[in-house]
């Protein structure tokens, strides 16, 4: 029977390095940043995973009138064109474009032209009724003119081959002493492949913050101009779900980033004070953090 009180997982917590944080750190961040890219791309669960999304209103509300507006009489417009009271919802991420007119129902591809034709398949002459003001339209051109995922592709594969060179850092093993007594020591990692790891996650966070910057202000920018345009025919909705994985899995990167430079500065530090006790005999013994 075993009389020890501590839980299993804590016997593995010795062997935990620095750098294996690191490395969580990062597969934490790369899984955040694949699903927000990946957002409907496919109707199962993705669909939830959305930067825009583009709705029509059950009823149309007139705007407040303003001296600014030389035709006041648009909004009467509108209301007249979308009053089919259509339920179709657009829902656009990166990678793909996501429909649905019923409820948990959806339907999902690479670009608007295909769901388009799907709805001119099914709709037939009156298929026009289902999208009156073409919000499947403006959401293709939303996604192909506006989103831009090849910051965030690059910083994906940027952030594994940091977490594949911190893999080769070394870990805790035993060796003998002068005096032959078996001790657990753990060697620095390689200094230039510590700098490349600092660079690389520093490229990965540059681009996955610029990404998701501009996520950011081109959903709540297009999410307004699509509401004010419509005249309160639609509804716009930034997609929160793809602003938190977005913005954790920037957050991610930048805190790798900055313990890499803390560890790069504190072995350099260790290094020197090991120097500075040791000037006659720099390699009698390997050094440990």
């Amino acid at each position: 029977m075993d009389n020890d009180p501590a839980p299993t997982w804590m016997k593995f917590v010795p062997f935990l390095g620095y750098h294996h944080v690191l490395m969580i750190c990062l597969t934490v961040g790369i899984a955040l940043q694949s699903i927000n890219t990946a957002g409907c791309t496919t109707s199962n669960n993705l669909p939830n995973i959305y930067i825009l999304s583009l709705s029509y209103l059950p009823s149309a509300t007139k705007p407040p009138p303003s001296n600014i507006q030389l035709n006041p009489n648009i909004s009467t417009t509108f209301s007249t064109i979308a009053s089919t009271h259509s339920q179709l919802e657009v829902r656009v991420s990166y990678l793909g474009i996501c429909i649905s007119q019923v409820t948990s129902q959806w339907l999902c591809a690479h670009d608007a032209l295909t769901l388009s034709n799907l709805i001119k398949l099914y709709g037939g002459p009156a298929s026009g009724e289902h999208d009156p003001l073409n919000l499947i339209w403006i959401g293709g051109r939303f996604k192909d003119a506006v989103l831009f995922p090849g910051l965030l592709l690059t910083a994906i594969p940027f952030a594994f081959v940091a977490t594949l060179l911190l893999a080769t850092f070394p870990g805790w093993h035993e060796e003998e002493d002068v005096a032959s007594d078996e001790k657990e020591v753990k060697p620095f990692p390689s200094r230039p492949i510590s700098y490349l790891v600092l660079a690389i996650v520093l490229a990965a966070s540059l681009f996955s913050v610029i990404s998701i910057f501009v996520q950011h202000v081109a959903s709540a920018t297009g999410s307004t101009m699509v509401e004010a345009l419509s005249y309160g025919t639609a509804k716009a909705k930034v997609g929160t779900a793809a602003m938190i994985l977005g913005w954790v899995g920037a957050c991610a990167y930048i805190v790798v980033a900055v313990g890499v430079w803390i560890m790069i500065r504190s072995i350099e530090v260790l290094s020197g004070m090991f120097k500075t006790r040791t000037p006659n005999h720099p390699e009698s013994e390997p050094l440990q953090e």
